[in-house]
């Protein structure tokens, strides 16, 4: 893997608004791939991503960069977890967020993969806060708009993306990926 640049790795993932993080986040432009990664079901984290990587790689036969998100909602038993895709898409933001009873707190985490084809490497960022009870803002995407981190009083849907990408989860995810590659 020492070989390896960062701008060598291509981020699988379909969602625009990853991507744009991701290019921001890390100050590239990478190459993109938009296949669809079945993803396994799970709630370790760890699996999850290690399973995605390792299809991405599958698919493209190249060395790929992949993310996927947790988060934990304490008033639903650290529910959605891994499965917030699912959640999002089948209840919605608002939706989830109301059937909270309980603690709103909140931990997200995202993990994000390296794999080419031989070695895998997993960074983590979280950040905690709580969900709030409306969709707030107009930026972003997923669950930006109910997630209020710890330190402040905006969504992250309600934030500029400059400030998100420097304080968000997938930022501290990717900050630790950026100084792997920069260690060499």
């Amino acid at each position: 893997m020492s070989k390896l640049k960062l701008s060598d790795l291509v981020v699988v993932t379909s969602n625009e608004g990853k991507i744009g993080e991701i290019n921001e986040i890390l100050g590239t432009s990478h190459k993109v791939s938009s296949i669809d990664v079945p993803e396994i079901q799970s709630l370790d984290l760890d699996k999850v991503i290690t399973a995605k990587a390792k299809a991405a790689y599958q698919k493209i036969k190249k060395p790929v960069l992949v993310t996927d998100v947790s988060l934990e909602i304490q008033g639903l038993g650290n529910l959605p977890g891994p499965f917030v895709k699912f959640f999002l898409k089948t209840l919605g933001a608002e939706k989830t967020v109301q059937i909270v009873k309980g603690s709103r707190r909140t931990k997200v985490t995202d993990a994000v993969a390296i794999y080419d084809g031989n070695f895998l490497k997993i960074f983590k960022g979280s950040v905690w806060g709580k969900v709030v009870s409306k969709t707030k803002g107009k930026n972003g995407f997923g669950f930006d708009f109910v997630f209020v981190p710890d330190g402040y009083d905006q969504t992250y849907a309600q934030m500029p993306s400059s400030l998100k990408n420097k304080i968000s989860h997938r930022a501290k995810a990717l900050c630790k990926v950026k100084k792997y590659f920069e260690k060499g």
